[in-house]
């Protein structure tokens, strides 16, 4: 297996190559949603929520250009000459990590868990969850973290691929960008579905 591929596709495809595969797995990222029952109600959130497909593009959109916008300024800001679509590809390319996620976060086992967890969240001494239930979700918890390190690992490579950064200081502003578009998708996410 070629990890270079996996966690590095920035530095072995063209612009061209990574924008059409990161339009195709946003659109198939939307059909996740839709067809699984989550959201993406935020750069960083992946939850359990009906939506019709139309609701999954657009919130899909509202993510990518949160970490988009904030990612663009940073990047003309640390080199002049970073271009838009390399910040793009970075931006499309991870958010396959969250799609990934998508696909395991409304199985049947889940949906029980957690009904467990929400009905029982003021009395947790009556949750009464089973060895098996605490070691799925343990492996769920731990799989998901594991994907956020990943969309982050694909942002990174991404990022400084487009701008050549290498100060120390940048990956500070870096780490900010990414609470920054957070909080943008928040505010964007009350606007629109408010």
């Amino acid at each position: 297996m070629n990890w270079k591929i996996i966690f590095n596709p920035f530095s072995k495809f063209s612009e061209i190559q990574l924008l059409i595969f990161g339009i195709v797995i946003t659109l198939l990222g939307s059909f996740i949603g839709y067809y699984f029952g989550v959201t993406y109600d935020g750069v960083l959130d992946v939850h359990v929520s009906q939506n019709i497909f139309i609701d999954s593009v657009l919130e899909n959109i509202i993510n990518i250009f949160s970490v988009f916008i904030v990612l663009f300024i940073l990047g003309k800001f640390i080199n002049s000459k970073t271009r838009f679509i390399d910040i793009l590809n970075a931006v499309l390319i991870s958010r396959i990590a969250f799609y990934i996620v998508a696909l395991f976060t409304n199985t049947p086992k889940m949906d029980e868990i957690t009904t467990k967890i929400v009905e029982n969240i003021e009395n947790p001494e009556k949750m009464n969850l089973l060895t098996s239930e605490m070691a799925i979700l343990s492996i769920f918890t731990i799989f998901s973290l594991l994907m956020l390190a990943y969309f982050v690992v694909l942002l990174v490579f991404g990022f400084k691929t487009a701008t050549n950064l290498k100060k120390w200081q940048h990956w500070l502003l870096f780490g900010v960008a990414i609470i920054l578009s957070e909080i943008i998708s928040k505010t964007l996410f009350s606007v629109f579905y408010s």
